[in-house]
C-alpha cells in the first residue's frame, strides 16, 4: 500500500504540473482527481521497460486504448473493469468456474471418444467416486459419439447446473448425478506412462488446490513422495508461465546452490526518478529435488516462467532438455489495479539465465531435438541410454489420446511478479 500511495502522490504531481508544488497539508478535495487515462499514462511513462516509446499525451487523444495499442511489446495491455476481475482470478488461481472436476482426453478412433484422464481432488466428480480412465457414454441423456462428442459435452456442461453423467469402465456402466461447483484444480500432476514417471508442470500459481503454497507446495509434496524414484521427467510442454516467485521457488527445490535467475527491472528510486535495478535470485539447500535424475521436456509453448524454471535447473544441474526450442519470452510484467478498477499489465523487466544468457525472442534450445514432441521422444531417448533404461519398467501408455482444445486457456501467461492495489 505504501508503494501505491507513492504512485498516487507522484501522479498528482505530474497532473498538477501548473502548480508550483504538491502541498501535502492541503485538503485532498482541492486536488483534481486524475483520470483513468492520466493514471495509465503515468504508469507507462515510469514503469514500462521501453518507455522511450511513450509520446506526448496529445498523441493519444485522451484514450486509454490508444496508449496501449501503439506499443511494440505484445504483453503490455489494459484490461477494462468489466473483465479485470475474471483476468485477475486467472492470473492468481487455478479455479475453474462451474465444473464437475474432470480432465478429458479425446480418442477420435473410438465410438465414444471422450476419456476421463484425470479426476480432480475434492471436486464433484471425485466426491461421487468417478474413476479415472473411464469412457464417457452420455451427458444428460445425450449420447456422446463421433466428432461432435466434445462440442456436445461442453454445451451441456455450460448450460446446466445439474449434470447426469454416464461412464463406462471395464464394461461396467455407471450413472452419476453431479452438481457443478467452482473447482480449484492442481497445477502439478504425477503420471506413470510406459514405466516412466512424468511430473507435469502446467502453470505457476499462488492459489491452487494447495490453497496455502500454490504450485510450489504441490511440487514439494510430489517430490517428497517420489524421493526413491530413480528417474523423473519434468514435463513443461505448453506451460505459459505464471507468478515469478512460484517458478523461482520451484526451481530452488532442485538446486542447492548458485544463481537461479537474474532480472533487470524499472522502478522509481529514492529521488522519484525511474531507474534500472538488477535482482539475482540465489538457491538455498535442503530441498527434496536436489538428488536424483531428471529430464526436462519442453516445446514451443514453454514460455516465460516455464523458461525461467527450465534454464535454472538445466544450467545448475545439467539436466538434459528434450523437445523443441522454447517460446522465447524473456520479459516479465507487473500488474496494477487502476483508478477505474481496470488492470494495467505492463512489461517492466527482462531476465537472464544463471549463465547470463538472454533468451527473449530467441528461446532455449534443447539438447535433444524431437521431430514430434510426444512421449515417444522421451522413450526413444531413454531406450538409447542404458543407465536410464535400467531405471524404468513397463506400464501404461496413453499417447494415442489428445487433449481437446479449450477456449478458456489464458493467453497472457508470463512472469507476473505481483498485483499492486
Amino acid at each position: 500500500m505504501l508503494l501505491l500511495r507513492l504512485i498516487r502522490l507522484c501522479l498528482l504531481c505530474v497532473v498538477l504540473s501548473t502548480i508550483p508544488s504538491c502541498i501535502l497539508d492541503n485538503p485532498v478535495s482541492e486536488v483534481p482527481v486524475p483520470s483513468e487515462f492520466d493514471y495509465n499514462y503515468w504508469l507507462l511513462s515510469h514503469w514500462y521497460l521501453y518507455n522511450e516509446e511513450i509520446k506526448d499525451t496529445s498523441f493519444y487523444e485522451g484514450k486509454v486504448d490508444n496508449l496501449y495499442k501503439n506499443l511494440s511489446d505484445p504483453y503490455t495491455q489494459y484490461i477494462p473493469s468489466i473483465k479485470s476481475e475474471e483476468i485477475e482470478e486467472q492470473i492468481n488461481t487455478s479455479v475453474v468456474a462451474g465444473d464437475i472436476g474432470v480432465e478429458l482426453l479425446l480418442n477420435v478412433q473410438n465410438e465414444y471418444p471422450l476419456f476421463i484422464y484425470r479426476v480432480y481432488p475434492s471436486s464433484p466428480a471425485s466426491n461421487a467416486e468417478i474413476e479415472r480412465y473411464s469412457t464417457i457414454i452420455s451427458i444428460n441423456g445425450i449420447d456422446l459419439k463421433g466428432n461432435e462428442a466434445y462440442t456436445t459435452y461442453q454445451k451441456e456442461l455450460s448450460t446446466h447446473k445439474n449434470i447426469l453423467l454416464t461412464v463406462k469402465k471395464n464394461n461396467v456402466l455407471d450413472t452419476f448425478s453431479l452438481k457443478k461447483e467452482n473447482v480449484l484444480i492442481p497445477t502439478i500432476f504425477l503420471d506413470t506412462i510406459n514405466g516412466v514417471l512424468f511430473i507435469s508442470i502446467e502453470s505457476f500459481k499462488p492459489y491452487t488446490w494447495d490453497q496455502v503454497n500454490g504450485s510450489l507446495g504441490e511440487m514439494r509434496s510430489i517430490l517428497e513422495k517420489t524421493k526413491e524414484v530413480p528417474l523423473l521427467v519434468l514435463d513443461l510442454r505448453n506451460n505459459l508461465g505464471g507468478h515469478l516467485n512460484q517458478c523461482i521457488g520451484m526451481a530452488d527445490l532442485f538446486v542447492s546452490e548458485g544463481i537461479l535467475s537474474s532480472r533487470t527491472y524499472k522502478q522509481i528510486n529514492a529521488n522519484g526518478k525511474t531507474a534500472l535495478f538488477t535482482n539475482t535470485s540465489m538457491a538455498t539447500s535442503g530441498d527434496p529435488g536436489e538428488q536424483g535424475d531428471f529430464l526436462l521436456f519442453v516445446n514451443h509453448n514453454t514460455a516465460s516462467c516455464g523458461e525461467i524454471f527450465t534454464a535454472a535447473v538445466a544450467e545448475n544441474r545439467s539436466f538434459t532438455i528434450i523437445g523443441e526450442k522454447t517460446y522465447g519470452k524473456g520479459v516479465g510484467q507487473n500488474t496494477w489495479k487502476t483508478k477505474d478498477n481496470g488492470l494495467a499489465i505492463i512489461t517492466n523487466m527482462f531476465f537472464k539465465t544463471p549463465n547470463g544468457l538472454i533468451y527473449n525472442k530467441q528461446g532455449i534450445q534443447p539438447d535433444v531435438v524431437c521431430d514430434k514432441v510426444s512421449y515417444d521422444c522421451i522413450f526413444d531417448y531413454i531406450n538409447t541410454n542404458t543407465l536410464l533404461k535400467a531405471k524404468t519398467k513397463n506400464s501404461v501408455y496413453y499417447d494415442s489420446f489428445l487433449r481437446p482444445s479449450s477456449s478458456s486457456s489464458f493467453t497472457f501467461g508470463g512472469a507476473i511478479e505481483y498485483i499492486l492495489e
